[in-house]
């Protein structure tokens, strides 16, 4: 028990750990991949950004070409060019404000400027052209661009304005690493998820594999045990054989039924089923099979509930009577007969089942595990893990407990169906 006990905990603590790695590695792919996509957001918006600026040429640049002669200012030619081509204008002011040079300057600017007119083209535009000013010894190189070609203002913010961007930036930060963690839980799951069907559908391979040659065993352990000829050593050991396969086949069937209820990929074909007839027949071949004495099974059905309908896999609400019967059979732990009770009752639109029995009652582990939702069950209470899986899934309630006086006891409420479905 210790050794099974402390297999479960190392298979517990490795899964937990291959589930930590896997979401470790998921935040950093996620995380890397939306560093990536902000550095090509990033890359692609300084590619455009480059396709349309329009590259300014400063006074100073003009002003180093622009030489004094005799005959007044001469600008190089080279630098006339690239001007014309940028599709810009210059002039020059002297300490008085007066134009003593320009080039490609626009015909509705003045000759002359006052200092007022030469403090507000600092700061904003020369009557629509955006411009920018250079100060040269007593004079000033004015280097203009046409209109709506440049967003010039002084731009102003309050404190509290900027203690709002700063809130809001750090925010923006924490809303990407949510984004990162969530999805790198998505991706986690969706991942162990996929493991889970590859296994579901891996069992389902298996348990269809074996299912042939088990007929055959099947079959020729029940010859033999039938065949007079043989002694009657052989017989038996061909009974033991036949009895050992079908426990085989019913844990096969088990192991399959338990993967596909886990991840809801067991079809339920619903239909109108009444729950007292469904087990009074249970309870019928149980008796037919045991042993004078062995075994008593009452079966308590109130007026109002006899016939009363569920909408049920009627397959599978047979095999919730019949694993919790042979549950009770199977672990009474005591000498005298068996005693059964199954109880069906209606109530409102609930149908409630509750089957209880006089043995020695469910240990503290087992209910404790029944409870649970882990998905790892000892063997001794996989029945019984069918059964509330079963129930789960036709989206009933489900409650283990043992009686007051002894023994065990399950109590199953369903929805009633009404008259008229």
């Amino acid at each position: 028990m210790r050794s099974d006990k402390m297999e479960r905990v190392n298979y517990n603590y490795k899964r937990a750990a291959r589930l930590f790695f896997y979401w470790a590695l998921a935040v950093l792919g996620v995380a890397v991949l939306t560093l990536i996509l902000n550095m090509v957001f990033l890359f692609a918006a300084a590619v455009a950004y480059m396709d349309t600026e329009a590259y300014y040429i400063y006074g100073e640049s003009v002003m180093e070409a622009l030489t004094l002669t005799q005959n007044g200012y001469v600008l190089d030619r080279e630098m006339e060019e690239e001007l014309a081509q940028k599709d810009q204008w210059a002039m020059l002011l002297d300490e008085n404000g007066r134009v003593v040079w320009s080039v490609g300057k626009p015909k509705e600017l003045e000759d002359e400027y006052s200092r007022s007119d030469i403090a507000r083209m600092s700061k904003w535009y020369l009557k629509g052209y955006p411009v920018r000013m250079r100060v040269w010894d007593d004079c000033i190189m004015i280097v203009g661009m046409q209109k709506e070609t440049m967003w010039k203002y002084t731009v102003e913010f309050s404190m509290p304005w900027m203690e709002f961007v700063k809130r809001t930036v750090l925010a923006f930060f924490f809303l990407n690493f949510a984004w990162i963690v969530v999805s790198a839980f998505a991706f986690t799951k969706r991942f162990m998820g996929s493991r889970e069907r590859a296994r579901i559908e891996w069992i389902a391979g298996i348990s269809h594999d074996i299912r042939t040659p088990l007929s055959v065993v099947l079959g020729y352990a029940d010859t033999l045990e039938r065949s007079m000829e043989l002694p009657e050593e052989t017989r038996r050991q061909a009974a033991v054989i036949r009895h050992q396969s079908m426990v085989m086949k019913e844990l096969i069937a088990d192991l399959n039924l338990t993967s596909k209820l886990e991840y809801s990929m067991q079809a339920l074909r619903k239909e109108k089923v009444r729950p007292a007839e469904t087990a009074r027949s249970v309870a019928a071949s149980f008796l037919n099979d045991a042993m004078p004495g062995e075994l008593e099974i009452d079966v308590q059905i109130e007026q109002d509930a006899e016939q009363m309908h569920v909408k049920a896999d009627r397959q599978l609400l047979v095999r919730v009577f019949r694993n919790l019967i042979h549950n009770s059979m199977k672990h009474s732990g005591k000498n005298e007969p068996l005693k059964i009770t199954i109880a069906i009752w209606g109530e409102k639109s609930r149908c409630h089942i509750c089957l209880k029995d006089n043995g020695v009652g469910y240990s503290e582990e087992a209910l404790h595990r029944l409870q649970s939702r882990k998905k790892q069950a000892e063997e001794k209470i996989r029945g019984l893990e069918i059964v509330k899986k079963i129930i789960l899934a036709h989206g009933g309630k489900i409650r283990f407990g043992n009686g007051e006086d002894g023994g065990g006891y399950c109590m199953i409420e369903l929805r009633r169906m009404k008259e008229v479905e």
